[in-house]
């Protein structure tokens, strides 16, 4: 599979394993670009070449900034770049962009707040548990030296339509990877100020890392990465973000459906799996009526249930003769557990009795719910130890359901 990381290649396995292995192990080739990467790229190569001069005690005027995105936009757009939003034009994510620019130059003039150190810049380093290390690489969008506060600055451009959270930023593992890099070259990075300017909202988010923190980064990205190099199965994951995906042309969630839309209606109609789906269709509603109407019946058994039951306790009945079978009625008193929901004081001071009396274990017991339950959450060193008491099983079915 490779040893070197970065940060998009987690992001991607955690997003869709499949995606992940077309990009990163198969080595498919990116076919489709979408408006919204291109119209980040854009913007991200004019704020660099803008800070080119900037470095070099040279302010452009927001004119110029302006007229750059303009050309950048121009050389390379192409009618092959993919919009998923149909109701918004090139022109519109051009604009969008652009007023991006306009915000930020505005926001940040005259440009002196810090010294620009490097603009696009490369990090390569490795994170190490034991005697193995693990490689990665990542891309700075801009790092600064603040001589006033005498603390690095490392700066990252997004231009998505999601705002990022104070949270998150706190929770973010991507800028403290570069913050660990920079701690190789200078020692004055293990306090370092991690900025995120959300372009589209004009709003810079900052956040800190301690030593401590970075440590426990370190431990939760070799974490992710060990849960990488033991997979086996790397199934796609159906997410809004698949409009946006590269591979929906081969992804088995989305070779039948895209196919299909490029068909007549005629041929549509008599596609294989078209008319499978189709009769399937029709015998799902056919039982869902037989379901509602054995519903109706058990309802009407119920109350000549509960009229038996009346019948039997007034006249001292334990059978009820009818004209070709009889009714055998049963009261019996037994005891039972509160669920948790119903009763939580009771359920949790039966489990410790249990527990304390070492009876838990007689009434629990290893099935698939719990075990694949537990799975999603369990140290990747734990799921290794007991792989080998695990059978594999394949499990087959179909599902009707909605279009999104």
């Amino acid at each position: 599979m490779g040893n070197s990381y970065s940060y998009s290649k987690i992001e991607s396995f955690e997003k869709c394993k499949l995606k992940f292995k077309y990009r990163y192990i198969d080595k498919l080739p990116l076919r489709v670009e979408t408006i919204e990467a291109y119209m980040g790229k854009m913007a991200h190569e004019a704020l660099k070449e803008f800070y080119d001069f900037v470095k070099n005690k040279i302010v452009k005027s927001k004119e110029w900034l302006l007229s750059r995105y303009d050309k950048l936009w121009s050389k390379d757009y192409n009618d092959s770049i993919k919009i998923v939003k149909k109701k918004f034009s090139p022109e519109d994510y051009y604009e969008k962009g652009k007023k991006c620019l306009i915000d930020y130059y505005e926001e940040y003039r005259p440009f002196d707040q810090t010294k620009i150190v490097k603009t696009e810049g490369s990090v390569f380093f490795s994170l190490k548990r034991n005697e193995k290390k693990y490689q990665f690489s990542g891309i700075l969008d801009r790092l600064d030296w603040n001589d006033k506060e005498k603390i690095f600055e490392i700066h990252d451009y997004k231009t998505s339509a999601t705002l990022m959270t104070q949270e998150d930023a706190d929770q973010d593992f991507q800028l403290p990877l570069y913050q660990i890099a920079l701690l190789s070259r200078w020692p004055e990075a293990e306090k370092a100020k991690l900025v995120w300017h959300y372009l589209l909202f004009n709003k810079q988010i900052e956040s800190y890392r301690t030593k401590e923190q970075l440590m426990e980064i370190q431990d939760v990205v070799i974490d992710k990465i060990m849960a990488i190099e033991a997979c086996e199965q790397f199934l796609p994951y159906k997410s809004v973000l698949c409009d946006w995906c590269d591979f929906q042309e081969i992804c088995p969630l989305w070779k039948h459906p895209k196919k299909m839309e490029k068909l007549d209606e005629n041929k549509y109609r008599n596609d294989p799996g078209v008319k499978l789906v189709a009769e399937y269709s029709e015998l799902e509603d056919e039982k869902n009526k037989l379901k509602m109407k054995i519903s109706d019946i058990e309802q009407e058994q119920a109350k000549i249930a509960e009229a038996a039951i009346e019948l039997a306790e007034k006249d001292g009945l334990l059978v009820i003769e009818g004209p070709d079978k009889q009714l055998v009625v049963t009261v019996k008193e037994e005891l039972s557990a509160p669920s948790r929901r119903e009763d939580l004081k009771r359920w949790e001071g039966l489990r410790n009795i249990l527990i304390d009396n070492d009876k838990y274990i007689e009434v629990s017991t290893v099935n698939n719910s719990m075990l694949n339950r537990m799975l999603k959450s369990w140290p990747q060193e734990f799921i290794n130890k007991i792989k080998s008491f695990l059978a594999r099983k394949t499990i087959r079915k179909v599902d009707l359901k909605s279009k999104l």
